[in-house]
């Protein structure tokens, strides 16, 4: 995507915040992402430590964080501003990965794992929020937005597994660590004007219909779709470093996880330009459905053909973020943006952390394939969510515009 292009409509203030939280965002990903691709390199060089699936349990109580962390997060954003909650949770993310180098396998790193995810977990909703309010093109600042989360998402297991194979997993920890806090204190210092003033109103929201029961059953239906999506992303990004390291031998597994999660940087831009322009609920239930037969092909191939598949899957279970996002501003009140962002994200991300648990005992039961039968049937059930929602909501205008 062409930078100048890609922000053009935005005035000054609006591309310091798109760059900002696309900063933040980048990096919320790439430490969310660290380590499941250095757990494979941690067992390698661990003696006592054989079993990957124990290694990656290890991260359940950080992807719980990631996700819990979320709501109160998103209140404080709501009173306090997004930028002052996305740059206190960058730096405890980074001051926990350099103490992450520090600890030993087991416990003491699992609490390390720990701080990582309750930084992280305030991204999201304070980024999400401030967008979604002070940026007009609410769609496409939210796509523009997703690309660079997706960047960090590519650029995690293909660099982690370079720093793992080459320096250590203590090291590559320390090495993360340092460099967030350091990229952090510099985009501290931008000037971010963030005075609350909201340029984007929805159309039409399910509160303006006089329907409080319709408008909360929406949301609801809305929150357990995205619930099952989280499950489903959270299952994908465990699991994948692990399945290509047993299936794929023409490359590294980290470069194939790398290049898998790449064409999810375009899905996202392609999102956010269609969630701008068309209804937001056909939107969302065609990249969800799009979605499953490269779910059905992963669950059953090797080599080249599982890579292709992953890559589409991440194109569109990816790329449909801004989509859902927007749904989420259109039906919730301006003044509560950010907290309703939080209950999202404790939902698709801490309610989506007991994929760890699914994974493990999939995997040592019937093999990595087997998880991706589970994701496709969970999938199926979110797409059920999403038609419900559509009848639910038959009679509304749903849209950003």
């Amino acid at each position: 995507m062409d930078e100048a292009q890609g922000l053009r409509g935005f005035d000054a203030n609006e591309k310091r915040i798109v760059h900002f939280t696309g900063f933040a965002h980048a990096a919320t990903h790439y430490v969310e992402l660290l380590y499941p691709t250095l757990a494979v390199g941690l067992v390698a060089q661990t003696p006592g430590v054989d079993s990957i699936e124990e290694a990656l349990s290890w991260s359940f109580g950080g992807y719980l964080l990631f996700g819990l962390g979320a709501l109160p997060a998103g209140y404080a954003a709501d009173r306090l501003g997004g930028r002052r909650v996305i740059l206190a949770g960058l730096v405890v993310a980074g001051v926990s990965a350099c103490l992450a180098a520090a600890t030993s396998p087991g416990w003491s790193l699992a609490l390390a794992l720990c701080g990582i995810g309750l930084g992280a977990s305030l991204y999201h909703p304070a980024g999400t929020g401030l967008l979604s309010r002070a940026v007009a093109a609410r769609g496409r600042a939210l796509g523009i937005n997703g690309v660079y989360g997706n960047v960090g998402i590519a650029l995690s297991p293909l660099v982690t597994a370079l720093l793992v194979e080459s320096l250590g997993w203590r090291q590559t920890f320390l090495a993360t660590g340092v460099f967030i806090l350091i990229a952090t204190l510099a985009f501290s210092r931008v000037r971010i004007d963030e005075p609350g003033v909201v340029t984007v109103q929805p159309t039409s929201t399910p509160g303006a219909q006089g329907d409080t029961r319709k408008a909360v059953l929406a949301f609801v239906l809305l929150c357990a779709a995205a619930t099952l999506g989280g499950f489903a992303y959270r299952g994908n990004t465990v699991a994948q470093p692990a399945l290509f390291s047993e299936h794929i031998s023409f490359m590294g597994y980290g470069a194939a996880a790398s290049l898998a999660m790449l064409l999810g940087t375009l899905g996202q831009y392609a999102g956010g330009r269609i969630a701008d322009r068309f209804d937001l609920r056909i939107s969302y239930l065609a990249y969800q459905v799009a979605s499953l037969p490269a779910l059905v092909v992963i669950a059953s191939t090797t080599e080249w053909p599982l890579l292709i598949a992953s890559a589409i899957y991440a194109f569109f279970a990816l790329g449909m973020q801004p989509i859902e996002n927007s749904l989420f501003a259109v039906l919730t009140p301006e003044r509560w943006r950010s907290t309703a962002y939080g209950l999202k994200f404790v939902l698709t991300f801490g309610v989506g952390s007991s994929a760890v648990w699914m994974v493990r005992g999939v995997a040592e039961s019937s093999g990595w394939h087997a998880v991706y039968a589970v994701l496709g049937w969970v999938v199926g059930a979110l797409v059920m969510c999403i038609a419900m929602l559509m009848v639910v909501t038959r009679k509304l205008k749903i849209r950003n515009d």
